[in-house]
């Protein structure tokens, strides 16, 4: 836009009148100075601030949430939101969502031509789905069942996962109880089998099933989040 009207400011110079003063040309000059001055401030009014997510405009309560935000043409912006926090100068923040469906962004920046501006911009927040228990890494949660070995049970590790979750959530299981046939249900504090089950994993014959549910987790940085109740590990006895 300046370019056309510094063209048109050239041309007017070249059609004017040679009876015309140089004090009128530079009056008409600075008056059409001043017309490009407003018009390049009211395209800066116009351009909005940006906020990238990797998730559409869905921020996960429980983890931290990278975003880029930007404000293009102005000289310097602030952004603020409860749990927002700035990583770097490159428009790159952490936001850590607290209660409620959405969070309100402001973003507050000074334009080129001396204002300010205020802005915000809405996210929705959803709680983290709930994970599916593991033993020994391998998990596919309560629709399915896994076919295990019954020395594979020995030692076990009880963990928890979210499958084509954007985030790796570092979690950790406190206890969890475990259901055999003909046998009591078994409570074991920790996440690995203790000595008393792997006793009575040596009973066990094929075809037998075990169900290892009520697993107790929580995200280590994050111990005051309560995640959803996790799906149960089913598992079936093979030779």
């Amino acid at each position: 836009m300046k370019s056309i009207l510094s063209f048109l400011i050239l041309i007017l110079i070249l059609s004017c009148k040679p009876t015309e003063s140089k004090t009128q040309l530079r009056a008409e000059n600075i008056v059409l100075k001043e017309r490009i001055r407003i018009l390049e401030a009211s395209d800066t009014l116009h351009t909005e601030a940006a906020v990238e997510l990797q998730n559409m405009n869905v921020v996960y309560r429980g983890v931290s949430n990278p975003i880029y935000i930007s404000k293009p043409n102005t000289l310097s912006f602030e952004a603020k939101a409860p749990g927002l926090t700035k990583k770097d100068s490159l428009g790159n923040y952490n936001l850590n969502p607290g209660q409620g469906n959405t969070i309100d962004i402001e973003i507050k920046s000074k334009l080129k031509n001396g204002d300010s501006l205020t802005e915000v911009k809405t996210l929705r927040i959803k709680d983290i789905k709930p994970p599916i228990g593991t033993i020994n890494n391998i998990g596919c949660g309560s629709m399915c069942e896994l076919k295990l070995k019954k020395e594979e049970l020995t030692d076990a590790i009880i963990g928890a996962k979210i499958n084509e979750f954007l985030f790796d959530l570092n979690f950790y299981v406190t206890s969890f109880k475990i259901k055999m046939p003909h046998y009591r249900t078994i409570k074991i504090d920790g996440n690995k089998m203790n000595v008393r089950a792997n006793d009575l994993f040596t009973l066990l014959i094929p075809n037998d099933n075990i169900v290892i549910f009520d697993i107790s987790v929580y995200i280590r940085g994050r111990s005051n989040y309560r995640l959803k109740k996790i799906a149960p590990i089913i598992i079936k006895i093979i030779e």
